[in-house]
C-alpha cells in the first residue's frame, strides 16, 4: 500500500499519515493511534529513498571499494557499516571491480541518493567527478590510494615501510635475486610498494633488476602470468614479493602448477593477511594491514567533517611483518654448479 492509498482509506491528507510516522509528537493521540493502527494492519513502510530525496539528505553513507572480492576490501567496508549503524546510519556499498567508469557511475548514484558522505578506494581514474562533489558540500574519505585530490580526507598504510619489512626480512635470509610482483604505478598504492622495496634493496647494496620486476593489475590472472613469467627466468628468483594477496593468489597457482616448491625452492611475501594466508601450505609470511582499523578510522573522520571539521585529515596507518613458514634461508650453491641450472633440474633454488 502506497502513502496516498493509506490516505485516501483513512480521510487524511498523505502529510498527516507521514507526521504520525517520523514525528509522532505533532499529531493528536487519537489520530496517531488510528494511523498506527492501520498501517500495522496493512503492513505499510515508507519510502526512505524516496523521503531523503525530499529532504535534501539521507541517513546513508555511501562506500566505494575497488574490488568488492578481495578479503581486505569487504573486510573494511564490513568495519564502516558497523562503526556508522552504531549511530543509526546506513551504508550503501558499490564495487568499482577496478574500473574507473563503475567508479563514477558509483559516484553519481551515491550523489542521486543524497549520501551524507562517501568513503571510497580511488581507481586511478579521473578526478573531475570527485572534485565537483567535493566544491558541492559532500564529504569525502579516501581509503588506502589517494587520489591527490586536495582537502580530501584519508586513510593509508604507511606503503613504503611495508615493502622495506618485506625487503629486509629476505634480505636477512641471505636472498639476493630477490623479485616482486607490484601493483599498477598509476596507483599510489602500486608505485609506494614498489618504491619502498626497491629502496630497501638499493640500501643493502642490491639492485632489483628490470628482469625480477614484474607490474601486475592487483587481480589474480595478473599474478599468475607475472610470476609465470619470473619462473622462465635464465636465473630464476630465490624469493619472490607480492604485492597484494589477489596476486598472491595467482602467484601460488603458477608455482603449483610448475611444481616449485615453497620454501625450498623459492621463498615468499605477500601483502594482506587474508584468512587463507595461514592455511596454506606452507603459511605464508606476509605484510599485515590493520584492516578492521581502515573502517573505524574512515568513519571517525566521516563523524569529525559531519560535525563541522573542515580542514583535511590523513592518517596514516602502520604494517607489521607477520612470519609463517613461506620463507627459508637460502644456502650456497656446490662448488661450480650454476643455480639456475639446478634449479630446473629440481634442486634447491634459494642456492645463488
Amino acid at each position: 500500500m502506497t502513502l496516498i492509498e493509506l490516505a485516501r482509506e483513512l480521510g487524511l491528507s498523505p502529510s498527516t499519515i507521514s507526521r504520525a510516522i517520523s514525528r509522532p509528537d505533532l499529531v493528536a493521540a487519537e489520530t496517531r493511534e488510528r494511523i498506527l493502527a492501520a498501517v500495522e494492519a496493512h503492513g505499510y513502510r515508507p519510502n526512505g529513498i524516496a523521503r531523503s530525496l525530499r529532504r535534501g539528505e539521507s541517513n546513508t553513507i555511501g562506500v566505494i571499494v575497488s574490488d568488492l572480492k578481495n578479503p581486505f576490501y569487504s573486510t573494511v567496508a564490513k568495519a564502516i557499516e558497523n562503526q556508522v549503524s552504531d549511530h543509526g546510519y546506513s551504508c550503501v556499498i558499490c564495487d568499482a571491480d577496478e574500473s574507473a567508469e563503475k567508479e563514477a557511475h558509483a559516484l553519481e548514484l551515491l550523489a542521486q541518493l543524497k549520501v551524507r558522505g562517501i568513503i571510497h578506494a580511488f581507481t586511478g581514474g579521473d578526478v573531475d567527478t570527485l572534485r565537483r562533489l567535493q566544491a558541492e558540500g559532500m564529504p569525502l574519505i579516501e581509503i588506502d590510494r589517494r587520489s591527490d585530490l586536495p582537502g580530501v580526507d584519508a586513510v593509508l598504510l604507511d606503503n613504503a615501510l611495508g615493502a622495506r619489512l618485506a625487503a629486509e626480512h629476505l634480505l636477512g635470509l641471505g636472498h639476493r635475486r630477490i623479485a616482486i610482483v607490484s601493483g599498477p604505478e598509476r596507483l599510489t598504492t602500486g608505485r609506494q610498494r614498489l618504491e619502498g622495496f626497491r629502496k630497501a634493496l638499493a640500501n643493502a647494496g642490491v639492485t632489483l633488476d628490470d628482469e625480477y620486476t614484474e607490474i601486475g593489475d592487483f587481480r589474480e590472472a595478473s599474478g599468475y602470468q607475472a610470476t609465470s613469467r619470473l619462473l622462465q627466468l635464465d636465473a630464476p628468483p630465490t624469493a619472490l614479493f607480492v604485492a597484494n594477496n589477489e596476486m598472491m593468489a595467482g602467484a601460488l597457482s603458477a608455482l603449483r602448477e610448475a611444481g616449485v616448491n615453497i620454501p625450498r625452492q623459492i621463498s615468499l611475501i605477500s601483502f594482506d593477511d587474508v584468512r587463507w594466508a595461514k592455511y596454506v601450505d606452507p603459511p605464508l609470511t606476509i605484510i599485515a594491514q590493520p584492516t578492521e582499523q581502515f573502517g573505524a578510522v574512515a568513519a571517525e573522520l566521516f563523524w569529525e567533517r559531519l560535525h563541522g571539521r573542515t580542514e583535511p585529515v590523513v592518517r596514516i596507518l602502520s604494517p607489521s611483518l607477520v612470519v609463517r613458514e613461506s620463507c627459508a634461508p637460502v644456502t650456497p650453491a656446490p662448488a661450480g654448479e650454476v643455480a639456475a641450472s639446478a634449479w630446473r633440474r629440481g634442486g634447491d633454488a634459494g642456492k645463488v
